[in-house]
């Protein structure tokens, strides 16, 4: 098969998270579509993928005109506009790649608009909503990453069937051609390296502050406990690299605030499968950021999230995790929280229950849709 193919999502972002999408995307177009074409993309500073890409937007041109007639142009000989990973349905502007490729569609009848790994919601407001769901209607097909979004997709009438598929990122050990049970535990280990990563997200949203700074306060109180405890090293990620919305910032401070002198920091890294590697050398993962703890949970690292957000409580949900470890949105006391990673750095885990049947989900990503 040889088709062109424009993947849309938040990319280009230096964001680890939606770089994997980038690179789960790339495989599975080769891997599970068996396209002998490279996958296209749309954003600024695409990461380093296993599998060759190509660019949407012109190379090292910023110019938003440019970019977007880039978008338009590219779109009118694609086979297939696909959003990809991610929330990318809460709002469609007038000024978004989907709007142009929609416009490329008036000349390029043979373009098809389809969605994998998304998610819907929340919507900013009714007519955004109404938009959505016009954008959706027009799609050939849609397979969602959570079972509420899944939900909302039958709810409103679409001519086919929507897909129950799961986060693009749960493939990705198969995409570096690993099992989820390869890392061989040492409990001995003299060094027990916590990975931490971080981010902040009332302020993004304009919502409670209070939220914000009682989370990260928690977080920090966990950390002091666990560096009294000898031979403990600290593994600091930078999943967001972007400078505005990015984790640097929070990171430093946090860091400030530990007396621990064993501290590593990951900056972002412009390549999926080195994250990938760092946070398997991990003995544990403890993250408010989403996806530090998905790529946790895909390399069979043990891992403790905190739920600042619904989708990381569907995350949980979805994989089966222990309900005795949740700390949900910083709602349990300190000290359990910390004598709960402790007593894992000892080898007192078990891993989540549903993690292959996440797997299997994921797949139906690319299994479940015909192209």
């Amino acid at each position: 098969m040889k088709n062109k193919i424009i993947f849309n999502g938040y990319y280009g972002f230096q964001n680890s998270g939606d770089d994997a999408f980038v690179e789960i995307s790339a495989w599975g177009n080769k891997h599970y579509w068996n396209n002998q074409n490279p996958a296209y993309f749309i954003g600024n500073e695409l990461p380093q993928t296993n599998f060759p890409i190509k660019r949407v937007y012109p190379d090292k041109n910023k110019n938003r005109i440019l970019q977007k007639l880039s978008v338009f142009s590219q779109a009118l000989d694609t086979n297939y506009f696909i959003n990809a990973g991610g929330s990318v349905f809460s709002k469609i502007t007038p000024f978004s790649d989907i709007v142009f490729a929609e416009k490329a569609g008036i000349f390029n009848k043979k373009m098809k608009h389809g969605n994998i790994g998304v998610s819907i919601g929340p919507f900013q407001s009714i007519k955004d909503e109404k938009r959505i769901i016009e954008y959706l209607k027009k799609s050939s097909f849609l397979a969602l990453r959570d079972a509420e979004s899944y939900a909302y997709a039958k709810s409103i009438d679409l001519d086919y069937e929507p897909v129950k598929a799961f986060d693009l990122a749960a493939l990705l050990p198969e995409c570096f051609a690993e099992m989820t049970n390869d890392k061989i535990e040492d409990n001995n280990k003299e060094t027990k390296v916590i990975g931490v990563s971080l981010c902040n997200y009332e302020r993004y949203v304009a919502g409670d502050l209070k939220r914000e700074e009682k989370r990260n306060k928690f977080v920090e109180e966990v950390l002091k406990l666990i560096a009294q405890h000898n031979n403990i090293q600290f593994k600091f990620f930078i999943f967001n690299g972007n400078k505005s919305i990015g984790d640097e910032e929070l990171t430093n401070e946090m860091i400030a605030k530990l007396s621990n002198e064993n501290i590593e920091v990951i900056p972002y890294l412009n390549s999926v499968k080195s994250v990938w590697d760092e946070v398997k050398s991990c003995d544990f993962m403890f993250s408010i950021r989403l996806h530090a703890s998905v790529f946790a949970c895909y390399a069979n690292v043990p891992f403790m999230l905190v739920e600042y957000h619904r989708k990381c409580s569907d995350f949980l949900e979805d994989v089966g995790y222990s309900e005795d470890l949740r700390v949900f949105d910083a709602e349990i006391s300190v000290e359990k929280a910390a004598n709960n990673i402790l007593s894992i750095l000892e080898g007192n885990y078990k891993p989540p229950h549903n993690i292959k049947n996440t797997i299997e989900r994921a797949r139906l990503n690319f299994t479940e849709i015909k192209l």
